[in-house]
């Protein structure tokens, strides 16, 4: 039995060694050459090879077999190499042109041409892939960057794709081809579970294509988020390059993480395929979309600046906004009358109204109903009914456009980066002086949010808070997650009312007048926030907590909690919080909690940092923070 098993082995090590050989020998170029490309990291980025401390050969990205020539679980670099020249220089005929080499792997065959001579090889017309690239009319390509959505995890910290443009590059033309990157989520995932598995690598994902429309009508209609357009400075060979090599990647599998290889570091890899891009490092171990962006509006190519051009697309609800928010106190009435009865269009043949008044309430209303029609899907006929009555009466008005300030946001490039450390003093007026060190590595908070976040919202993952204070070192709080949704410009017209709600999950102590008494806790509250003036928000919500019974309060409290967010400049703001809790289990205990905290950012070297003052009932803190 054992001399049968080791002969089999034997005869099996001799079958792989002669094929192996004998592909050799069909290729005529010399083993030192191949070993040189196959080592070369443009080759191996090409295959998705990755460097591995436990394996010699490295460890390979995409796990579908239809990506390589050679048997995946023995798959190397040099061997996928042989077999990849082996089907480029095959005589055999391939019935289906699109399943020939040439077709499936262009950019392989496109940069494998400079390295050996592939003379002999009859080029094929891959016409599939000239349909899909349109190369005869695409004339660069864009980077997309959509601001992050609290209505999905998967969405919290934005999203990019890319957009092959057209020649036409001034106008959005929605039938542009765009690639995106995703994981393969079943329908009707819930949150906990999709980003249980999403750390551990429990999805596949993989680059799709479609028509932009697909996404402007999610990102700009559905979820309401603003898109801004990087368009990329590209030779023709190297844009050739990219998207030739997009095209092998479309639906092949790679496992998903979500806070490393996600969706914006595959956007990332692509951009690391060429020397002549000089593109800044991703140092932390996490990938945010917003510091991808950063790092490519800050990568130069051939010593130019990659990023050719910036565009911002705003969406339904941004393009209502900016206009409402400009009308006078006496416009918003006729808005708020004529939303209430379109009938009250009448109001407008006022003898009193200039017809730029009437311009601006009527453009206004377009917006509003526009935005309507795309978030109340169970009215839509009566708001097209409603707008088209709008559209109509502006028709019979003179020729003029309504006067507007064109506000665009700030691009996300520009905001600071998304990971934060400080370092703070503190008084407390029971436990006496104290430090305190915080690691928050995203994204921000409700006094630092910026451009691709939601203004004075909150968004924080594995923030942890260390205290040294009576001689001891402890955690202050330790949140798995923080979540902070505000409304901040919402009119309270109809399907834009002032929802408003919290989440928290993590270690908090539930006091400062303890060391070391930082206990389980799940929070939830909702509410709603008003905008009552540009920069000033105020709110009010009701919730409560499932805790750890400290000092026999009980293990649930009821909560209500008042608000106030104020921008006093640019740099300069302010957060108020006014609590009050009442444990359930002991009737007896009743608290009362105040918050104010001040924050003042700054640069210093081009690095990003802000001043801090909070005080409390019982504690005085003074921070200093950085960003990174």
């Amino acid at each position: 039995m054992q001399l049968r098993l080791l002969l089999l082995v034997v005869t099996s090590f001799l079958y792989i060694f002669k094929s192996y050989a004998h592909v050799i020998e069909d290729i005529p170029y010399s083993n030192e050459l191949i070993t040189a490309v196959s080592k070369s990291i443009k080759w191996q980025k090409l295959i998705k090879l990755k460097q591995s401390p436990v394996s010699q050969n490295g460890t390979f990205a995409i796990h579908s077999q239809r990506f390589y020539f050679s048997e995946i679980s023995t798959l190397t670099a040099k061997e996928e190499l042989i077999n990849t020249l082996g089907a480029f220089m095959s005589t055999e005929r391939v019935s289906n042109i699109a399943e020939n080499p040439q077709c499936r792997f262009p950019a392989r065959y496109h940069w494998l041409k400079k390295q050996f001579d592939l003379s002999t090889v009859k080029a094929v017309i891959c016409q599939d892939f000239l349909d899909w690239s349109k190369l005869s009319s695409t004339q660069s390509l864009s980077l997309i960057f959509a601001t992050g959505y609290l209505g999905n995890p998967a969405s919290y910290y934005g999203h990019t794709l890319l957009k092959l443009n057209s020649s036409n590059t001034e106008k959005l033309n929605l039938l542009e081809t765009s690639v995106n990157f995703g994981a393969k989520v079943p329908e009707n995932e819930d949150p906990i579970t999709y980003m249980l598995k999403g750390v551990v690598g429990g999805y596949d994902a993989s680059f799709s294509h479609s028509n932009f429309y697909y996404h402007t009508q999610n990102y700009l209609e559905n979820e309401l988020r603003d898109l801004w357009e990087y368009q990329l400075n590209l030779s023709q060979d190297d844009y050739y390059f990219l998207v030739a090599h997009i095209w092998e990647l479309i639906e092949q599998d790679y496992i998903y993480y979500f806070f490393d290889e996600n969706c914006v570091y595959r956007m990332y890899e692509l951009f690391t395929l060429f020397e002549d891009i000089n593109l800044p490092s991703i140092k932390a171990p996490w990938v945010i979309p917003q510091e991808v962006v950063r790092a490519i509006n800050s990568a130069t190519y051939k010593n130019g600046p990659l990023v050719r051009k910036i565009k911002y697309i705003p969406s339904r609800q941004s393009n209502f906004y900016n206009k409402y928010w400009q009308l006078k106190s006496n416009e918003k009435v006729f808005i708020e009358k004529i939303v209430a009865n379109t009938g009250q269009l009448s109001l407008l043949d006022s003898e009193n109204l200039t017809i730029a008044v009437k311009l601006r309430v009527l453009s206004t209303l377009l917006d509003y109903y526009q935005y309507l029609i795309a978030v109340d899907k169970d009215n839509t006929k009566h708001n097209k009914r409603s707008y088209t009555q709008i559209l109509a009466y502006r028709y019979k008005l003179a020729i003029g456009k309504a006067s507007f300030v064109y506000k665009e946001a700030k691009s996300p490039h520009l905001a600071r980066p998304s990971s934060y450390s400080q370092i703070s003093f503190i008084h407390n007026r029971k436990l006496g002086n104290g430090m305190t060190l915080k690691l928050r590595p995203a994204y921000y908070d409700q006094l630092d949010a910026e451009s691709g976040h939601v203004r004075n919202g909150a968004l924080k993952m594995a923030e942890l808070d260390l205290e040294y204070i009576a001689s001891k070192l402890a955690i202050r709080s330790l949140s798995i997650f923080e979540v902070v949704s505000v409304s901040n410009q919402a009119t309270g017209l109809p399907y834009d009312g002032y929802d408003s709600w919290k989440l928290y999950l993590g270690l908090q102590k539930q006091d400062n007048e303890c060391t070391s008494c930082a206990n389980f806790i799940f929070k939830a509250n909702k509410g709603l926030s008003f905008p009552l003036l540009e920069n000033t928000t105020l709110g009010g919500y009701l919730g409560g907590a499932i805790v750890e019974n400290y000092l026999d309060r009980g293990r649930v409290y009821i909560s209500s909690n008042l608000t106030l967010n104020q921008s006093i400049n640019e740099d300069w703001n302010f957060f108020i919080d006014l609590e009050a809790r009442k444990y359930l289990e002991n009737k007896q205990v009743t608290k009362f909690n105040f918050k104010a905290e001040a924050r003042y950012r700054f640069r210093f070297n081009d690095e990003h940092l802000d001043f801090r003052l909070a005080l409390t009932d019982n504690e005085t803190m003074l921070s200093l923070g950085y960003y990174w």
